[in-house]
């Protein structure tokens, strides 16, 4: 039979107020002290860290007090191989490898770093090119972070060559790109963290995401702030440049270390509207530097003055460096081929400017400038 409405909602508000007082009594109950709540020991925190490997090729050379980097911002076009849905590179792309390491000889540095893929070759090739950049190695007595490729087994290698040595590491995560759906394929996720001991400070090469890990990036400003790195190597093959360059900036600003962002001269399909419309932080390029310039006059005298001028106009504010980029040296920008040289302090010791010391080897980057490549 039907209830009466009156009846009805009589029992709908006692309901409501049960329910009303059941929620009180359980804000009331999470509302005590909380050493009376139950204890969280069954939570288990788990960090994913990726293993590290680290190598010593500091050899016979003596540790240098200033190291002379290069980093060659240069155009990659790229192609995909069907059965993997990964990149390959263009095979005329090797003469512009071999024009950044002819500009690096010439300009007698000591470290040398290549974007992300250009070793992306069919395997005789690369061997080939990674043989010229062997002997130049050894000629020149230098370090090269030569730029990753796809093995066989679909990880992502990033190829080191020193003097007398070779070292391959690897990729850990795989971005967007390299994702593969559609196939089933595409990159399998990297093993391990390649940290390199070498005459030319303590390096750690790691490539595009990696950057915005924040697993790797708790290891690298670990190991900055124990003193065991002195230059973080990243390696581009992303459009989304603004936001690496962002990444960088607070680590630098933050931790005792020097970092670099290395990446190919424009994005393939967002050349033509960047070349119109000037960069909005998809374009690629904009391989830069971030290191600790500091500001005192006894430090580097007018150096962050000085080097403004190698900065773009959309990183500065006011006649300084935006905050987001207030460790920024240097920049090369999108659709420019070049070679950015400098020269790191690798016997800094980074304290608080009050505490500075004529011993602690100021300035910390010198001699920055474009070199065009040869």
């Amino acid at each position: 039979m039907r209830i009466p409405i009156v009846i009805a909602l009589f029992l709908m508000t006692l309901a409501l107020g049960g329910c009303a007082s059941t929620r009180q009594e359980k804000v009331s109950s999470l509302s005590q002290d909380p050493r009376q709540l139950e204890p969280l020991s069954s939570v288990e925190f788990q960090v994913d860290m990726v293993p590290i490997r680290r190598v010593d090729h500091r050899g016979s050379v003596p540790p240098q007090s200033f190291a002379t980097y290069g980093q060659c911002q240069v155009d990659l076009p790229i192609k995909e191989v069907k059965e993997t849905a990964l990149s390959a590179m263009v095979e005329d792309n090797a003469g512009k490898v071999r024009a950044c390491l002819a500009t690096a000889e010439r300009e007698h540095v000591n470290v040398l770093i290549i974007p992300e893929l250009s070793l992306a070759f069919e395997e005789g090739n690369r061997h080939a090119l990674i043989d010229e950049l062997k002997g130049a190695a050894k000629r020149s007595n230098m370090v090269i972070v030569a730029g990753s490729y796809y093995d066989s087994q679909r990880y992502s290698r990033l190829v080191v060559i020193g003097p007398d040595w070779y070292e391959e590491g690897y990729k850990v995560h795989p971005s967007r790109y390299e994702a593969s759906p559609s196939y089933g394929l595409g990159m399998r996720s990297g093993v391990d963290l390649l940290l390199l001991d070498t005459p030319y400070g303590r390096i750690l090469p790691i490539t595009c995401v990696d950057l915005i890990s924040d697993a790797i990036q708790y290891q690298a400003r670990n190991l900055a702030n124990r003193g065991q790195l002195d230059v973080l190597v990243n390696l581009n093959y992303n459009p989304a440049s603004w936001e690496f360059l962002v990444e960088a900036n607070s680590i630098a600003r933050r931790h005792p270390v020097f970092v670099t962002l290395t990446n190919i001269a424009a994005w393939p399909s967002t050349r033509e509207t960047c070349l119109k419309t000037g960069d909005s932080g998809s374009c690629g390029g904009n391989t830069a530097l971030f290191g600790s310039l500091r500001s005192e006059a006894k430090d580097c005298p007018n150096c962050i003055q000085t080097l403004l001028p190698k900065i773009p106009p959309s990183f500065v504010s006011g006649g300084k460096r935006s905050v987001p980029y207030d460790t920024l040296v240097a920049v090369i920008p999108p659709l420019e081929e070049a070679l950015l040289v400098y020269d790191l302090n690798l016997r800094l010791l980074r304290e608080p400017a009050n505490t500075n010391a004529p011993d602690q080897g100021y300035p910390s980057i010198r001699n920055v400038r474009y070199v065009p490549l040869q």
